[in-house]
């Protein structure tokens, strides 16, 4: 399984949507204008394995305020979805490939931990998850 953190300014984050059925939520404009709104860092992580793809919106935020900063030895981000339900996206292949989406998952988690963030939170889109739990 591959990888990749995208910013806004990145091609790709518009040519994943273009496969992927999304919603305004998933937009980089609209995650641009959350950032400036929420003073956060706009980012999308993708994640694939041949035509099996998870794709994740998202706001990166610093926490070092909230640590004493003689403890601190690096920075410290948790994660949140952008207002609204932005939901995971995946394609048809992720969803029709036993476990792919929870090993994806699996891999969020692991690419967040070496990022150092000590949380996420996010807000599933109630017509595109709808069916997560069955993964």
């Amino acid at each position: 399984m591959n990888f990749q953190v995208i910013d806004l300014s990145n091609p790709l984050w518009l040519q994943i949507l273009k496969t992927l059925r999304h919603d305004i939520y998933h937009l980089p404009g609209y995650l641009s204008l959350e950032a400036k709104r929420t003073q956060t860092i706009p980012e999308a992580i993708l994640i694939s394995d041949d035509d099996k793809l998870l794709f994740v919106p998202y706001l990166l935020r610093q926490c070092n305020e909230l640590f004493d900063q003689d403890l601190l030895a690096q920075e410290v981000f948790d994660i949140v979805s952008p207002y609204g339900y932005p939901g995971f996206l995946w394609s048809e292949a992720a969803e029709n490939t036993p476990n792919f989406i929870s090993l994806a998952i699996n891999q969020l988690i692991e690419v967040f931990r070496s990022k150092q963030i000590c949380s996420a939170f996010f807000r599933l889109h109630t017509l595109l998850n709808k069916r997560l739990n069955e993964h």
